[in-house]
Order: C-alpha cells, then structure tokens, then sequence
C-alpha cells in the first residue's frame, strides 16, 4: 500500500481543476494554504491579487493553485489576475492583507531544472514556507466603532 502525504493529495485534487500537476500549480497551493493558515478561511470574504510577470504559463498557473486552495474564484469575482513585477499574491481579509512574492531563487531554480514538473512540483510541496516566499503582513487599522 502506498501512502502520500496530505500534501501530495491536495495537489493532485488541485491538479484536477488545472489538468496537470506542475511547480507553479504546487506554488500557488502553497500560497493559498498559508494565507488560510494566517488570515483564515472565508472563500466569500477573502480577496486574492495575483501578480504575474506575463500573463501567460506557467506563471497564470499560479492562480488556479491559489483558487484551489483559498476558494477565491473569477466566478465569485474575488480573485484577480495582474501583469508586471514579481510573482506574488496579496490576500486581504477584513482588515488584514497578507503578501507572498515567490522568491527569485525559487524562478530561477525551476527555469534550469531538468526534473519532470511533477517531480518540481512534488519537491515544492515538502519545501518550507520561508524557502518559497517573502511574507508581509499588514494590519490595517480599523475605525473606531463610532465617532469621537
């Protein structure tokens, strides 16, 4: 019997809605795991920006990884897609915005891989958070509850 982490069952069920397994899908799953893990899980509330260098793949394939694991989706109108800069995604929820922008080590590792996309994709999901992304998180002050 062979077991697979539950990390490895998420990106196949990922895999099911983008239609292969590859690391830029791995990467976005991650994204949106660790935006839950901080900001919670609301796919109704929760908003989700994706910045692409290209609107073109493998970096769009970041978002279906991000859809995926966060429940935004471009039915729901919550989560959009952006062209210029880094590879990075903003979520916000209430008055908490999280940035993740994919590490440039990260790019250029997976651009001279001679691995398969599964293999990089598999190898994305055990890697540490901290490895993967730069992280921000913003605290947005809120209102008082009523004038002063």
């Amino acid at each position: 019997m062979r077991h697979i982490s539950i990390l490895d069952r998420m990106l196949d069920e990922a895999s099911r809605l983008h239609s292969h397994v590859g690391p830029f899908l791995a990467l976005g799953v991650k994204a949106g795991l660790r935006a839950i893990e901080v900001l919670g899980y609301d796919p109704f509330e929760m908003r989700a920006r994706i910045m692409v260098p290209r609107v073109s793949t493998p970096y769009t394939c970041f978002a279906d990884g991000v859809q995926y694991a966060t429940g935004c989706t471009l039915g729901k109108l919550n989560i959009e897609i952006f062209e210029g800069g880094r590879l990075e995604a903003v979520f916000t929820l209430g008055s908490r915005r999280l940035v993740l922008r994919v590490r440039e080590s990260i790019l250029a590792e997976l651009a001279r891989s001679l691995n398969s996309m599964e293999e990089d994709a598999r190898r994305i999901m055990r890697m540490s958070l901290t490895d993967l992304f730069e992280e921000e998180l913003v605290e947005e002050p809120r209102p008082p509850p009523y004038p002063e």
